[in-house]
């Protein structure tokens, strides 16, 4: 193969070959081509401009004396040197210039043939063309032209690559399909002038798969020019607009602008149906609040319990409008939860609302007992079971009242009833209608509290009575296989402390809500907002109202004077549609007014040593749980054929759920007690476990 000449190519390239050139062995002439052959002159004026500056030299040495009309040629050219030198200059930057615009359409004419296989019509780039990178250009294609989107990226790409390597500009192209024409233009790169927070934004949201075609915008700045907002346009999708893609998409946005110099926190509002959202800076929450004295909601049908981000107030509607009627609580030993039913009910109070209630433990609600608005507090198991009967009678005077009279049910007065340590209550009405006394085993199945409390779940609300239940954990047993969806209803919800897996999905629908609640804290937890969205709060702190010294004596200052304040100025009345929950609540306040004049309660007895010989009784049942949160290995009560309870262990736990819903069905414990033979129980989906009391009351010998 023949060695190319440079030389050649450089004559050919810049004078363009000879017409009717041809090539390759079959002579055939090549295809015309788009970019017109580099033609210059400029040599012609440099050569006069040489010879203008070095012509008396040459007339010395080629022109003799005698001839004075040559010499005179001669002096006349060189007189004109500087013009023609300046002619020669211009002319030789002209060509340069041309040059430069010859190899870009060159460039641009193999880049288009490479990618797109098309021959263009003519090239034309502007004038001057640019030193450093093309300006712009116009290409005319072939009438009828076809390049695919794929030719035309890779052709784009190959003209931004020459700003690629400057740094300094960036292109636009743009074909015109029904004109045959490709415009490229250029304009230069701005400086990057943006935060490390908003750099960080866009390239996160840009390099990843969360938004499609992403663009952070700030959005507001304060007085010292440091961003406080920022605005992401993306295009809709499906995930934009569920809240769980939401909450995963806000808690990272969050991690990426990181902490904020002022010390608030980032919070967004979300309007996917318009494809964007907006990052704002919110104030952090409290880590205490006492409950103010002023009423904070002038709504009477409000009750305000806690604090959420921007200082914003959040209460439990009771109102009959509202679609979150009855509230659940939960939360462990120590949680707060006790200080937030405390709130609710003052809060009921001084409103107008009264209220009653049932407290197994007889530890939680006692306080109230007394207090204005409050009609009793229930702390007998057989009792509570009465209550729970009385009210659904109350609820069934009050729609039959409504029906005779015509009337609306919001006319109807309100009533609260509190149920505290909801799973211990239950568990107590399971074991009583187990009892060895056959009355009191009629007595609770024709009671059926459970039933009961279901009904009252799904029909209490239009008879005006609320609903407020706390339990320690929440499960899908918690009103029993009859209620249905009788959990719904209580759209109410405040959770404290950290959540399991099961608790959070149970309470929020999500798995991940009010599980990473900051428990050093107290009063902070995950509630319902105003739109139905769980949000972190912090709790109101409302100290015990309890009037006795014991507990009244405890008491600082500042929160004797909360309770002073919270006092209602009139007492809430009682109005009862039921002969049933009139005379229960006669009859209980009457029991509550014996026990305290006349009831007592042993001293506690001192050990100073154990015997060696000695005695255990079992101490009272401590706790109850759904049997289906039971878990290998834990220790749980079992009765024996006697009726009397003993603790097992359990080998393995089998929990049956629906397939549709979810919803536990039945629960299959095996327990092992020391045999080949291992012994089986089943519970239902309502059924709970008793937990043993961790240590034993010793007796003396």
């Amino acid at each position: 193969m023949a060695q190319r000449d440079p030389l050649k190519d450089f004559l050919v390239e810049l004078f363009g070959p000879a017409p009717g050139a041809r090539s390759g062995r079959t002579g055939q002439p090549t295809p015309e081509p788009a970019v017109d052959p580099y033609r210059t002159f400029a040599p012609v004026a440099v050569a006069a401009a040489a010879l203008a500056f070095y012509a008396p030299q040459l007339a010395d040495t080629a022109i003799t004396d005698t001839v004075d009309q040559a010499r005179q040629i001669i002096t006349t050219v060189h007189g004109y040197r500087w013009p023609l030198g300046a002619l020669a200059s211009g002319w030789s930057a002209l060509d340069l210039v041309r040059w430069r615009g010859h190899r870009q359409r060159l460039a641009l004419e193999a880049q288009l043939r490479q990618t797109t296989r098309h021959l263009p019509v003519k090239v034309t780039v502007a004038f001057p063309p640019g030193i450093g990178a093309l300006r712009s250009a116009k290409i005319r294609l072939p009438r009828g032209a076809i390049i695919r989107p794929k030719e035309m990226d890779e052709f784009t790409t190959a003209v931004r690559g020459v700003a690629g390597r400057t740094g300094t500009y960036t292109y636009s192209v743009r074909h015109h399909a029904h004109r045959d024409l490709i415009l490229i233009t250029r304009k230069p790169i701005e400086p990057d002038t943006r935060s490390p927070r908003h750099k960080a934004l866009q390239t996160a949201l840009a390099a990843g798969t969360i938004f499609k075609e992403p663009n952070v915008t700030v959005h507001s700045c304060n007085d010292d020019g440091i961003e406080t907002g920022y605005k992401i346009t993306f295009t809709p999708s499906l995930n934009s607009g569920a809240r769980g893609f939401q909450a995963k998409v806000d808690e990272a946005l969050a991690a990426l602008a990181g902490d904020h110099e002022s010390g608030r926190t980032w919070a967004t509002e979300w309007t996917p149906s318009e494809g964007y959202l907006m990052m704002y800076l919110r104030a952090p929450l409290p880590t205490r609040v006492d409950h103010p004295l002023a009423l904070v909601d002038e709504n009477l049908r409000h009750l305000p319990y806690a604090t959420g981000a921007a200082n914003l107030s959040l209460y439990w509607d009771v109102s009959t409008k509202s679609n979150k009627p009855h509230c659940l609580i939960v939360g462990p030993t120590g949680g707060g939860k006790t200080s937030v039913i405390r709130t609710l009910l003052t809060e009921a109070s001084r409103r107008g609302i009264p209220f009653l209630g049932v407290d197994p433990k007889m530890i939680e609600l006692d306080g109230l007992e007394g207090y204005p608005g409050c009609a009793a507090i229930v702390y007998d198991a057989v009792r509570s079971a009465m209550l729970v009967r009385a009210l659904h009678a109350e609820m069934m005077a009050r729609n039959h009242y409504v029906h005779v009279k015509k009337i609306e049910p919001s006319q109807l007065p309100l009533l609260i009833a509190v149920l505290d340590e909801f799973f211990i209550l239950s568990g107590k009405w399971q074991r009583l209608a187990k009892d060895e006394d056959e009355e009191i085993r009629a007595q609770v199945k024709q009671l059926d509290p459970l039933g009961a409390w279901a009904d009252l779940a799904v029909l209490a609300r239009s008879a005006g009575i609320r609903l407020l239940l706390g339990v320690q954990r929440p499960d899908a047993s918690l009103f029993g296989s009859s209620s249905g969806n009788a959990r719904d209803n209580f759209g109410t919800r405040i959770s404290l402390g950290n959540l399991s897996q099961d608790g959070a999905l149970m309470m929020w629908g999500d798995a991940h809500v009010g599980r990473e609640v900051d428990t050093s804290i107290p009063g902070r937890g995950v509630v319902t907002a105003l739109d139905g969205s769980p949000v972190d709060a912090q709790m109101w702190w409302t100290p015990n109202v309890d009037p006795h010294p014991n507990k009244w004596n405890q008491l600082s200052a500042g929160e004797k004077a909360i309770v002073h304040g919270l006092a209602p100025i009139e007492s809430p009345t009682f109005e009862f549609f039921s002969t049933e929950l009139r005379e229960f609540v006669e009859a209980e306040r009457a029991l509550a007014k014996r026990a305290r004049e006349f009831g007592d309660a042993p001293e506690p007895s001192v050990l100073t040593d154990f015997p060696k010989d000695h005695d255990t009784v079992d101490d009272e049942v401590a706790d109850a749980i759904p049997a289906s949160a039971v878990t290998e290995g834990m220790a749980i009560l079992l009765d024996e054929d006697n009726g009397h309870p003993v603790p097992v262990t359990v080998d393995t736990v089998t929990v049956v759920r629906d397939k549709d819903t979810g919803d536990v069905v039945e629960t299959v414990l095996s327990i092992n007690a020391g045999g080949r033979v291992k012994t089986t129980v089943h519970f239902d989906a309502t059924e709970v476990v008793m937990l043993p009391e961790p240590d034993t009351v010793l007796t003396t010998a």
